[in-house]
């Protein structure tokens, strides 16, 4: 097929349905689609298109937007099903906030297309109650999302998406210094309800996280971003990044050994903690399991989380350390020992 033909294409796909597109704006989104066309180009490509297609130009104010002229002509997934409908609707439901802004412009058609193939032709339907029938639900006390500025988020997946430099300015936890920084953009992370860009700053090699809403403000540069030698995203996570910090600098993995009671361990057996856990059934009904794990603050969260239904036993800085703040713990309610339930609230048993 010809070349050209498929850049078209996908042109006119890059028309949003509502609005307008700058000639500049499509030239990046097509090289991003892998087109390495110029701005000349592609202007040429749309005035190709302009009278059979009935593309028009708004030249009144720079920049020079194009839209549809008639919004019936836009081009839409044909004969979508409901599998692609069904997907389509999951899709914005859950990871739209992963997906570059640009890319949630041009998949809008789809989702529009999908809401009507699912109200007009399946709406009393089990296809359509299967959006009833899933969800997603976190493991950890539920917690709200901080609010994202809309313009950083596009800027931040717009410069992931383009592979360029990012100038932003950030705040400290708490909001009570602002910092500028221009940094190199290597992922996207959603840890819980939280969003993280992994980031290096300046020309340092070492990645850090910057949660995306104590980002103020962010600008995409024209400069190139570059990435740490040997650096993957996937490596990066799993080495322990957002277990937030690794303890008293060891970086290596640890051999831990901790026995939890028979409940609290059941979901351990299904859910492993690493590829080589075992699990080794005590005469008491308790567990022992073994796993390999990083040795991370949230691992000691987690392990703390059991209260006294886990013993660490091995190794014996973590059994230490989770020892010492279940005590300091402990003593935060040693003055309520004699305490009286509030009115209208039972005592525990």
């Amino acid at each position: 097929m010809d070349r050209n033909f498929e850049r078209l294409l996908q042109t006119l796909q890059l028309i949003p349905a509502r609005g307008k597109i700058s000639t500049s704006m499509l030239q990046e989104r097509l090289k991003n689609l892998g087109y390495d066309v110029n701005v000349r180009t592609v202007q040429r490509d749309l005035e190709s298109l302009t009278i059979p297609f009935g593309l028009e130009c708004d030249n009144r104010n720079k920049p020079y937007g194009w839209y549809w002229a008639n919004e019936t002509k836009r081009i839409t997934v044909p004969g979508m099903d409901a599998n692609q409908a069904l997907s389509l609707r999951l899709l914005r439901i859950y990871l739209i906030d992963l997906l570059p802004e640009s890319t949630v412009q041009e998949l809008q058609p789809y989702f529009n297309e999908a809401d009507n193939k699912l109200n007009q032709h399946y709406g009393n339907t089990a296809v359509q109650r299967w959006l009833e029938k899933v969800a997603i639900v976190p493991a950890a006390q539920p917690l709200l999302a901080p609010p994202v500025k809309r313009a950083v988020h596009d800027a931040v997946t717009q410069g992931l998406l383009s592979e360029r430099q990012l100038d932003v300015k950030y705040s400290s936890p708490g909001g009570k210094q602002a910092k500028s920084a221009t940094v190199h953009p290597l992922g996207l992370v959603q840890h819980g309800v939280v969003q993280y860009l992994v980031a290096t700053f300046f020309d340092y090699d070492d990645p850090r996280l910057l949660p995306l809403h104590r980002i103020e403000s962010a600008t995409v540069l024209d400069a190139t971003s570059s990435t740490p030698p040997d650096f993957t995203l996937t490596r990066y996570i799993a080495q322990g990044a957002f277990g937030f910090g690794t303890q008293r600098g060891n970086t290596k993995p640890i051999r831990l050994v901790a026995v939890f009671n028979a409940q609290s361990g059941a979901h351990l057996r299904e859910s492993p903690l690493s590829t080589d856990q075992t699990v080794q059934e005590l005469s008491d009904g308790r567990l022992r399991f073994t796993a390999t794990v990083p040795y991370t603050e949230r691992l000691i969260w987690w392990l703390l989380s059991f209260g006294p239904f886990v013993k660490v036993e091995k190794p014996l800085t973590l059994q230490r350390e989770v020892a010492s703040r279940l005590r300091e713990g402990a003593a935060q309610y040693d003055h309520a020992s004699g305490a009286i339930a509030e009115p209208g609230l039972s005592a525990p048993r």
